[in-house]
């Protein structure tokens, strides 16, 4: 069988004496010497330089660059502006198309369906002539105004327009197309 081991004692070694703690401090630098260390930094002073630069740089680069959008949103407003008055004049020139038809078939439907049906149909007439000459004389922001004050007013009337106006749109493009 194999022997336990046993602790032994081990001799207690004498410590070494400790020494003295050092009582003197680091040496302080001289002012004189502090000047001269931030002269030796040409380095740093260079990096302060260009970081002023760039600083500078950038600040005049933002600028330009705001007033390039300016100036390209202003240009795009007046194009929205122009396409937007071109699109009133050919919605009204259409308007004013759509109250002559309606006038010209007004004779028509007498023939057809009787002079009462005929009387809704010249009605018709006068009221879209005077959506075409009300299209042609305002601008754009007076009909704008126009718009909302009428929808606010009377939102089933809007809602109701929209729909004939979508039908008819959607019945002349269907007319028009070839199949």
């Amino acid at each position: 069988m194999a022997k336990a081991a046993t602790p032994t004692a081990k001799k207690a070694m004498p410590k070494a004496p400790a020494k003295p703690a050092a009582t003197k401090a680091a040496p302080a630098r001289k002012p004189a010497a502090k000047k001269a260390a931030a002269k030796d930094h040409p380095i740093r002073d260079q990096l302060a330089a260009t970081r002023d630069t760039i600083k500078s740089e950038a600040g005049k680069k933002a600028a330009s660059l705001k007033d390039e959008a300016t100036t390209l949103a202003n240009q795009a407003s007046t194009k929205a502006r122009n396409a937007a008055t071109k699109g009133k004049d050919k919605a009204a020139e259409a308007v004013g198309s759509l109250a002559r038809m309606l006038e010209d078939s007004a004779g028509t439907v007498d023939s057809k369906f009787g002079k009462q049906y005929g009387d809704y149909a010249r009605s018709a007439a006068s009221t879209v002539a005077g959506l075409a000459t009300t299209l042609d004389k305002k601008d754009l922001d007076e009909l704008a105004a126009s718009t909302k004050d009428m929808v606010k007013k009377n939102p089933a009337v809007a809602v109701g327009a929209a729909a004939v106006i979508g039908f008819v749109l959607a019945r002349m493009l269907k007319g028009g197309s070839n199949d």
